[in-house]
């Protein structure tokens, strides 16, 4: 099977890593994948170092009828069977490609939570009857899609998913970087430092949380993004900065997650985190907030606070804290169901179930 994945911005993030996970699966099943984009960036350059055939197309709303067009010439050469589509823009463009290509079956994962209005409804009424299959990533999600005008009988529950193995090995990578002592608790969060993960709600959090215990504490967020300066500037104005770490980048998230007690999720809109899912595949307990898929994954394996309320998480924060045997009994059920139900293999199956045309 030839399966071509259509992302606007081939960055780094959520998408990207869904994408990237799906290439690189589906290519050690012997299918061929290919990757189509607007905006480069490191997934485009992990694909082209990868080999995988990159096409470069404008994916511009003004430019939609001849984006299709070239898609479906690209679908045509090449032989592509399957055109997965990441977003709602994109989901447009492949399916107008069918006009000129009809064969081509196209799939649509929307990654959005929210609602998209009268003008989209009438547009995603008049497109996804054309789409093979529309993913939505936890059930809330399919209700979701059905309100933005979704053809009911496209949709298609199909969680992210995370590579499982072996409950991984502690570590004290954290402790040891950061001069931490061994009663020190570490919160982690890998979070891109843009508005919807609701960053400033948790420093302030972190700061309600330094008045309730006298127990010292940490909260690394691990990330980048066009927030992390004036979330470093808030930090050092309440002289948070021995309390709130922001390190910037890392490529060893792993690590990180492996060496701390618990996860810390502070979005305010977010569809399903992949950085929940891998702390739970590192048996942390959880303290997230209530939007998209947190309070699914955080059933029995953690705590739950409304989006925006840095003193309910700050309560949940510590009630980690002091309650080890609790905190024991979610990190083992974080890490048994990151096994049963989000198995990233299980997931790749699933999908190429839908591309090769199962109900």
């Amino acid at each position: 099977m030839n399966v071509l994945y259509l992302i606007s911005h081939a960055g780094r993030g959520g998408t990207e890593k869904y994408v990237e996970d799906l290439m690189r699966l589906c290519s050690a099943r012997g299918h061929r994948c290919r990757l189509a984009y607007w905006e480069a960036g490191e997934l485009a350059d992990t694909a082209a170092a990868a080999s995988y055939p990159l096409l470069r197309l404008d994916l511009r709303a003004r430019n939609a009828l001849p984006a299709a067009r070239r898609l479906a010439s690209y679908c045509r050469e090449n032989a592509v069977d399957v055109i997965h589509a990441q977003f709602p823009r994109e989901n447009v463009i492949a399916v107008l490609s069918r006009l000129f290509r009809p064969r081509t079956r196209v799939v649509f994962t929307s990654h959005l939570i929210l609602e998209q209005g009268r003008k989209w409804y009438y547009v995603n009424k008049i497109i996804t009857p054309h789409n093979a299959a529309v993913i939505a990533l936890y059930p809330g999600a399919a209700a979701l899609l059905e309100k933005n005008g979704v053809d009911p009988r496209r949709i298609r529950v199909i969680p992210n998913g995370v590579e499982t193995g072996p409950l991984p090995s502690r570590t004290k990578e954290i402790r040891r970087e950061f001069g931490l002592g061994e009663d020190c608790f570490v919160f982690v969060s890998l979070a891109r430092f843009a508005p919807e993960k609701g960053l400033e709600v948790l420093v302030d959090a972190a700061e309600k949380l330094r008045g309730l215990t006298d127990r010292p504490f940490v909260c690394l967020v691990a990330g980048e993004g066009e927030r992390l300066s004036s979330v470093r500037r808030t930090i050092r104005e309440r002289r948070l900065e021995g309390v709130v770490l922001c390190p910037g980048y890392r490529s060893d998230a792993r690590a990180l997650l492996c060496s701390a007690d618990a996860y810390v999720s502070s979005s305010l809109s977010e569809a399903m985190s992949f950085s929940i899912l891998e702390a739970m595949s590192c048996a942390l307990p959880l303290a997230v907030t209530d939007t998209g898929a947190g309070r699914d994954l955080a059933e029995g394996c953690g705590l739950v606070a409304p989006p925006g309320d840095a003193g309910a998480l700050a309560e949940n924060m510590l009630r980690l804290m002091l309650r080890p045997e609790e905190r024991r009994a979610m990190g083992e059920a974080a890490f048994r169901r990151a096994r049963e139900e989000y198995d990233l293999s299980a997931v790749t199956e699933a999908l190429l179930r839908l591309y090769e045309g199962e109900k």
